[in-house]
């Protein structure tokens, strides 16, 4: 008997089914992404050397220098601040020196600002991404 078969299939199942379709090929792809191999990092990300901002204070310039290697940055400094300077913008070296060590230990600019010096801060990080920039290959 070569008869029509006939199958009733309820929505609900249909549905249901599908859904763990839809569950276990989202999975599949999560863990293919999770388990391929990452693009390896730059192997350079900087031209080696120092490279400097400048910040104009009290009608004068003062340089932020950054010294980059080919992969990390080495040192920054703050130069040229003449005593006038200094007395007249008194956070600014030690803003720097503790930019400088945040800078230095992550090797990101993207750090916390000291909350006392929050202005200071944020015109010696324009100044070292800036220098930070020329750096870039």
């Amino acid at each position: 008997m070569g008869g029509v078969k006939v199958f009733v299939l309820r929505l609900k199942d249909v549905i249901r089914t599908g859904l763990f379709v839809l569950a276990g090929l989202l999975l599949i792809c999560i863990l293919v992404w999770a388990l391929l191999p990452k693009k390896p990092a730059a192997a350079t990300l900087y031209e080696p050397g120092v490279y400097s901002a400048q910040i104009v204070l009290h009608s004068k310039p003062v340089n932020v220098e950054v010294t980059v290697s080919t992969n990390e940055i080495t040192d920054i400094t703050l130069t040229g601040m003449a005593e006038t300077q200094a007395v007249f913008y008194p956070l600014f070296r030690p803003t720097m020196e503790h930019i400088a060590k945040e800078v230095l230990a992550s090797q990101t600019t993207d750090i916390a600002s000291p909350v006392d010096s929050a202005f200071t801060s944020g015109i010696l990080l324009r100044a070292i991404r800036a220098a930070l920039a020329q750096a870039m290959r």
